[in-house]
């Protein structure tokens, strides 16, 4: 036990030392790295600097910078060059290449940021022992060297962490948290990543108080902090007890859409009738 142990802090130090300390070997661009795109459905651009257009299937992301955005009802798939595994791009979503990096060594090393949206991803077990994928976010860092997982990252950067299999490391603040098959964990931009929990996949929207005045609708109420509120197709922000108040124009039907969208995916409609 107390060699797991010791095998496991390796681990964790690895990635943190990874992300925040010079590589011992250098790293360089690879022009035979690459991200494919797979069953494009809805409206889902690619963009580079000033120009951008619909994506195809097939296309490739070969370059930092290359990004892929999602609209509503839209998603996509980022196929992974070495066929390492696979990337599914929600709605409302906007993924960016930071990094297509290989070593003399062969580590390959695929990193992608996310502002604001929800991704999931399947990866292998990678064969070199310094390869990774990681997803970048205003909070932190989730790396993962083979399992599935997925990320939810809210419009002020808090980043979700949910866990299906293997594990992932989520780093920031100079301290890392391996979030294990079965649990989740919040990261706030600013501070260290929480601790661990049991995955919950709580899709629930409490609302405490939905009342009209002026022509305006007030909504208070909570969600599972890790998870992404949309109200009227418009992303929200919860606080890190996943509290939310709420007041926009009151519709002409008095009817509010809202859903609620978990790390893994999971999505939850709502409609709330205004009394």
């Amino acid at each position: 036990m107390k060699a797991w142990w010791a095998g496991l802090m390796v681990v964790i130090v690895g990635l943190v030392i990874a992300f925040h300390a010079p590589a011992a070997e250098p790293l360089k661009v690879k022009s035979n790295q690459w991200l494919e795109v797979r069953r494009p459905i809805g409206q889902v651009i690619y963009s580079r600097g000033q120009t951008s257009q619909a994506v195809r299937n097939g296309m490739r992301l070969k370059s930092v910078g290359d990004t892929i955005t999602t609209k509503q009802s839209s998603s996509v798939v980022l196929g992974i060059d070495t066929g390492a595994g696979f990337v599914k791009v929600a709605e409302n979503t906007t993924v960016t290449v930071q990094k297509l990096e290989t070593g003399s060594k062969g580590q390959r090393i695929t990193q992608l940021q996310v502002l604001s949206g929800q991704v999931n991803l399947q990866v292998r077990p990678l064969t070199h022992n310094t390869s990774r994928v990681e997803i970048k976010t205003p909070a932190g860092i989730a790396g993962v060297r083979g399992t599935e997982f997925g990320v939810s990252v809210q419009n002020d950067g808090k980043m979700g962490v949910g866990t299906k299999k293997g594990a992932v490391a989520t780093s920031a603040q100079g301290q890392a948290v391996l979030v294990k098959a079965g649990f989740q964990n919040l990261t706030i931009p600013g501070q260290p990543p929480s601790p661990a929990v049991p995955l919950r996949e709580d899709t629930r929207l409490n609302v405490s108080q939905l009342r009209a005045r002026d022509r305006q609708v007030q909504i208070i109420g909570t969600i599972d902090p890790v998870n992404i509120l949309s109200i009227n197709q418009q992303p929200q922000n919860v606080d890190l007890n996943g509290r939310f108040d709420i007041t926009l124009p009151l519709p002409s039907n008095r009817k509010v859409e809202a859903s609620v969208l978990t790390p893994l995916g999971t999505k939850q409609l709502y409609q709330l009738v205004v009394p």
